[in-house]
């Protein structure tokens, strides 16, 4: 049996894997080999953030709400909550998430009400710090309805009250507060997001990520002087803060009504499960993600987690659906080699739904070598 020790940290496989279940699949072949294995949950603020925190620490739940979606229709999301520390994690994912667009559906038509009722809740619950994940929004409302849910009231020039979904952002003449939640003022609020976008520009929210949630390319230059209005008219000033783009604007909601600070998610998590400090005490690291390429080495995860690696001097594996970009690059940023896991021709859908077998006889094939080159 070999006394090499390994941690395993795999972002998710989009549309295959989660980070929980690739780490798994992976521990279990290198325990086959007999290699034992140190597993930590992965996210970056992202889909996966929330099971990542309750992977990760002891004490928390799962808690399960009746709120809406970005278009009000009735849906269940949950959140994670630690009683003991009063810590609520909520992904905007979940209630205001992408996967809720339509080619009908654009962000004129949606807010994030329902992320706000996630809130309410949590505060409701007794949080006192809550961590909002902002990756995977569908909305471009400026975090409007977040704020509407917890009880800012936005009425248009003719005093008739909005509901702020994007086509009313240009229409806002004044906002009330007399309604606002009182607990509010007690709660420590943390955005969990790595993007650095203003709310309006050409790098602004409805520019940069409306396309992708269904805002007709024509639309963008006249809604992003409408996300400017209700800057103006909110704050009394038009900013541009960086990260308060991020998910469609609801950085901007959370820092300027809420105080919300903005941290990196995939640090949140690392500094959360210690992974630093783990990695020293490993022989090698097994990172990996769907797909890796040029753009990882601007802040992606594994690539942060090979450069943790890296400054350990320890070697660093990634095992992933898709590789493009150089080994060279990739090895000057502590990667000790990028495995593909796919072996054979195949179609997206194919690689995807043989995600779980592939990633799991690449890993086999990692561990025999590892094994092998330990005995000599």
């Amino acid at each position: 049996m070999s006394s090499v020790r390994a941690l395993i940290a795999i972002d998710s496989f989009k549309n295959s894997m989660t980070s929980i279940q690739a780490n798994q699949i992976v521990a279990d072949q290198l325990k086959a080999q007999g290699i034992s294995a140190d597993q930590i949950a992965i996210a970056d603020g992202g889909e996966g953030t929330v099971a990542a925190f309750l992977a990760n620490q002891a004490g928390g739940e799962l808690v399960s709400v009746a709120t809406v979606d970005i278009a009000q229709r009735p849906i269940t999301a949950s959140y994670g909550y630690f009683a003991e520390q009063r810590l609520a994690v909520i992904e905007v994912a979940a209630a205001s998430g992408i996967q809720f667009v339509t080619d009908q559906l654009t962000p004129s038509q949606t807010n994030t009400y329902g992320t706000g009722l996630l809130i309410k809740d949590a505060i409701q619950r007794g949080a006192k710090q809550i961590v909002i994940g902002l990756g995977g929004s569908g909305t471009v409302d400026g975090g409007a309805g977040i704020l509407r849910a917890l009880g800012y009231r936005f009425f248009d020039a003719d005093d008739h009250e909005l509901m702020m979904v994007g086509a009313d952002l240009g229409n806002v003449a004044r906002v009330e507060t007399a309604q606002v939640l009182p607990a509010l003022t007690a709660v420590q609020f943390v955005n969990a997001s790595d993007v650095t976008n203003p709310l309006t520009g050409e790098q602004g929210a409805a520019a940069i990520f409306g396309p992708q949630k269904g805002l007709p390319k024509a639309d963008i230059e006249a809604y992003d002087v409408a996300m400017q209005h209700f800057m103006q008219v909110s704050t009394g000033q038009v900013s541009d803060h960086l990260g308060d783009g991020a998910a469609g604007g609801i950085g901007f909601a959370l820092r300027q009504f809420l105080g919300a600070q903005v941290q990196s998610g995939f640090k949140l998590v690392a500094k959360l499960s210690g992974l630093a400090e783990r990695i020293q005490a490993v022989d090698w690291v097994i990172s990996g993600e769907g797909q890796v390429d040029d753009q990882s080495f601007m802040g992606k995860v594994p690539i942060q987690i090979s450069e943790l690696a890296q400054a350990a001097d320890k070697p660093c594996y990634l095992l992933v659906g898709n590789q493009q970009g150089a080994n060279q690059a990739f090895a000057e940023h502590g990667v000790t080699a990028v495995l593909p896991i796919v072996d054979h021709v195949s179609t997206l859908d194919e690689a995807m739904t043989q995600g779980p077998a592939n990633l799991a006889k690449m890993a086999d094939r990692l561990a025999r070598i590892v094994t092998a080159a330990s005995r000599h």
